[in-house]
């Protein structure tokens, strides 16, 4: 099945979409598409109707999602292969690794500071074999 040009630029919109808010995992989701509207130019109403696909994204509108994102020209229309997984943060590969995400996630957005100094350290301890 061939995939569209519109296709392509929502499921691109989407993907910087997830990625605005996995970069912001501090905010609220409520509010988070209107935060993304302002970072790239458009009304959070446009935004709603490109997401929930009642509009599709023209070259212009392209074009300025990638400037604002600092994307290259064109990218918006074009498949990223091999990015997919972790450009869109999808479904680990098994229940104990989207587990150990999911359980990373939560505490991190408790305490972000806290977590990031307590992992940081015990990678450290780990790649200096010191964590015995």
């Amino acid at each position: 099945m061939s995939v569209d040009n519109a296709q392509i630029r929502h499921r691109n919109f989407m993907a910087s979409f997830q990625r605005f808010k996995d970069a912001n995992p501090d905010l609220p989701e409520r509010g988070m598409l209107k935060l993304f509207a302002e970072r790239i130019g458009f009304s959070d109403r446009y935004l709603s109707h490109i997401k929930c696909n009642r509009k599709n994204i023209g070259s212009n509108v392209a074009r300025t999602i990638e400037a604002a994102l600092g994307l290259q020209h064109g990218w918006m229309d074009r498949e990223h292969a091999g990015e997919g997984k972790e450009f869109l943060q999808d479904a680990p590969g098994d229940n104990a690794e989207r587990m150990f995400l999911e359980t990373a996630k939560t505490l991190y957005r408790a305490d972000p500071e806290g977590t990031s100094r307590a992992l940081m350290e015990l990678l450290r301890k780990r790649l200096l074999g010191t964590d015995t």
